[in-house]
């Protein structure tokens, strides 16, 4: 007989149920941790933008708080009432599915300062500019502050260098800027030209600056200035008369030239107060004269003689005559071999004086800054005006026997002057019979039978 003991016996549970019932919890977990898994993922985004940067003056927008702007949600601040121009925290709140969401957004200035470099010259002993005048145009939203990146440059030489200077604004935001410098190293004058022996006739004025010009190798406006205090124009006589230029730099030049004082009609011939200087002049013009006139015959052949050998031997030159009086002029020039128009003319006179033949002293008028001195010699029975003075445009040329309109069609009119001081001249023409430039009188020379008392 089998007896069973009911409580040793065990229960049974088929293993098709447990298959099924795995499968239902597996679904169950599955669904669960993908509904987590999508609940997590939304959370994770909306953190990435619990708190958003914006430039100055941007506009609002959902995007601005989501990588996709997910349907339903509501922003319950009013993004247009936030002011994202002015600096700051604003709070935002924002609703979805029923539950609440906090971002912040912060305007900040993102944009560094902007500006135009200003090109700098200046000279190597001035001081260097400030950065503030290096730019122009700067262009930010906050104050900015301007300064030299690696600190105030320091030049040792002239040159042309880029420099950088820097700007920052107040939120840090900094921008570099290269600014050409010129750095000039000026050691050089300026030059003053046109310089030159002044004559004028006593008791008139004078321009000293007339024709004179400076120029410097940077200073575009040289100053000049004129020290005339040693000059008395009511005094015959000759006096220094200072030209000085200076640039910006400090560089000066200085130039000393005689202004010299005359009468009008003698131009300082005063033959009775220096008797032992004329007759000097005189013994220098004879030797010469027998040189160059030993076989001349004729008035017109002596003067032409004359003329020549001046022009040819005394050579054009500044701050070399003497004006104390004619004789002193001739003397110089006769022993220099050099002088001004002034000499040249005294010259002539010593010759012409000791050849025995009428000769006037002739200055221009009306007065300018250049007074000219050239003879009124009478010749072949008229009044003719001669010049020795070497012109620089044609050096072998020189002024014989002209009438007044030929004369003053020389170089320039320098031969203006007043008719009235002066003997009615010739108004008969012989230049075709005259050839200065080769040294020749032409054998058909109108001669004529004169006695030489002027």
């Amino acid at each position: 007989m089998r007896r069973t003991d009911d409580r040793n016996r065990k229960t049974y549970i088929s293993p098709l149920f447990i298959t099924v019932l795995a499968i239902v919890l597996l679904a169950v977990l599955s669904c669960y941790a993908v509904f987590r898994l999508g609940a997590g993922n939304l959370d994770k985004t909306l953190e990435c933008y619990r708190e958003i940067y914006v430039e100055y003056g941007h506009i609002l927008k959902a995007e601005d708080f989501f990588d996709s702007v997910p349907e339903g949600v509501e922003f319950l601040t009013d993004l247009t009432g936030i002011d994202t121009g002015t600096l700051g925290q604003y709070p935002v709140k924002i609703s979805y599915n029923d539950n609440l969401m906090e971002s912040v957004v912060n305007v900040e200035d993102l944009t560094p300062p902007t500006a135009t470099a200003l090109y700098q010259e200046f000279y190597l002993i001035d001081e260097v500019p400030q950065a503030e005048d290096c730019v122009r145009n700067i262009d930010d939203l906050t104050d900015v502050k301007v300064f030299y990146k690696n600190g105030t440059p320091v030049f040792e030489q002239g040159g042309d260098y880029k420099i950088e200077v820097c700007l920052e604004d107040s939120s840090g935001n900094e921008t570099v800027i290269e600014v050409p410098f010129t750095v000039k190293d000026d050691h050089v004058p300026p030059v003053i030209s046109g310089i030159h022996d002044i004559n004028v006739i006593m008791g008139d004025s004078v321009s000293y600056r007339s024709g004179i010009t400076v120029k410097d190798n940077y200073d575009p406006n040289p100053t000049l200035t004129v020290d005339s205090s040693k000059v008395n124009l009511g005094l015959v006589g000759s006096y220094p008369l200072v030209y000085t230029a200076c640039d910006e730099c400090g560089n000066e030049r200085s130039v000393t030239v005689s202004l010299n004082v005359v009468t009008r009609r003698t131009a300082g011939i005063t033959d009775k107060e220096d008797q032992e200087t004329i007759n000097r002049a005189y013994a220098m013009a004879e030797e010469i004269y027998n040189e160059i006139c030993k076989d001349d015959t004729t008035d017109v052949e002596k003067a032409f003689h004359i003329f020549e050998w001046v022009h040819d031997n005394i050579a054009f030159a500044h701050n070399s005559s003497d004006y104390t009086t004619w004789a002193h002029a001739a003397v110089r020039a006769f022993t220099m071999r050099q002088g001004s128009c002034y000499a040249a003319w005294a010259c002539c006179k010593a010759l012409l004086d000791y050849a025995k033949i009428d000769n006037i002293c002739v200055t221009t008028y009306p007065v300018s800054w250049r007074v000219h001195y050239w003879c009124l010699v009478y010749l072949n029975g008229a009044w003719y005006h001669c010049d020795a003075q070497r012109y620089t445009w044609d050096w072998k040329f020189f002024d014989f026997m002209e009438t007044d309109e030929e004369v003053k069609r020389v170089y320039n009119s320098i031969h203006r002057f007043d008719k009235t001081l002066y003997p009615e001249t010739s108004t008969e023409s012989v230049k075709k019979y005259i050839d200065t430039r080769n040294r020749k009188i032409s054998p058909k020379f109108p001669y004529k039978e004169v006695t030489n008392d002027g």
